[in-house]
Formats: structure tokens, C-alpha cells, sequence
């Protein structure tokens, strides 16, 4: 069976319910397990900027080396990092952020936007009614 690749916004997950603002590693390693048990491939993006603000900068460091988080490059806007990897790999966008000012130039991302719930045993994705 061909795993669903799933392009996760790391930041987005990482700040979810944290306490006083502060972004968790625990939550991205919640959201990679509990999607991957779910027969999918996620791969996270993030911001560069985490590195500095996560409450284990160094666990995150080693989620980068071990290719299960992609730190978007410096400089450069993480959003349209995410965009672009779903795009190459034909893939949907896991994040409870809408990409307004995206959705212009790039229409597809609305049918793709999956949006999610995190429990204690993990991230659990919502189902959404589009439109009709």
C-alpha cells in the first residue's frame, strides 16, 4: 500500500494549545506518530525562526537530522515552503491556519487543506464539507 504523503505546518502544530505561547516539540512528534500510524507520510515544515522559540531546540535539531521535520530555508517564507512541497508532491496541507494570502495564486490549496484536532493520544484530522 502507497503511503498518502500529508505536508504538515509545523509551526502551526507546534504552537497548538502550548502553554504561554511556548511552541512544543511534543507536539510535533504527537502529530508525525499518530499520522504515520494512520497510513500516511508526513512530512513537517518549519519555520527557521523555531529553532529559537520551540522549548527543545535541541530534539528539534534532531528531528531535522533525521529527515522527519524539513526546516524551511532562511530568509524565506515558510508557508510557500509548505505550499511548494505539496505542490511537488501532489500532496495535502495539514494546518488549522487558512493560507488566505495564498489562496489567489494558488487556488488548489482550499480542496487540500486539511484541518485538525490534537489529543493527548494524538493529531486526528477533521473532516470538512466543501461547498457545493
Amino acid at each position: 500500500m502507497k503511503r498518502r504523503i500529508l505536508i504538515v505546518d509545523g509551526n502551526n502544530v507546534a504552537y497548538h494549545l502550548a502553554p504561554r505561547g511556548k511552541p512544543r516539540v511534543a507536539n510535533l512528534l504527537l502529530a508525525y506518530r499518530s499520522l504515520l500510524s494512520s497510513g500516511f507520510k508526513p512530512l513537517i515544515v518549519v519555520s527557521s525562526a523555531l529553532a529559537h522559540k520551540i522549548d527543545r531546540p535541541d530534539s528539534l535539531r534532531e528531528l531535522i537530522d533525521r529527515g522527519m521535520v524539513v526546516e524551511a530555508p532562511r530568509g524565506t517564507n515558510d508557508d510557500l515552503t509548505i505550499i511548494e512541497r505539496a505542490r511537488e508532491k501532489d500532496a495535502n496541507i495539514v494546518s488549522n491556519d487558512r493560507f488566505l494570502d495564498w489562496t489567489e495564486r494558488y487556488p488548489w490549496i482550499v480542496s487540500r487543506l486539511k484541518r485538525y484536532r490534537m489529543t493527548p493520544t494524538g493529531l486526528i484530522l477533521v473532516r470538512t464539507h466543501q461547498k457545493r
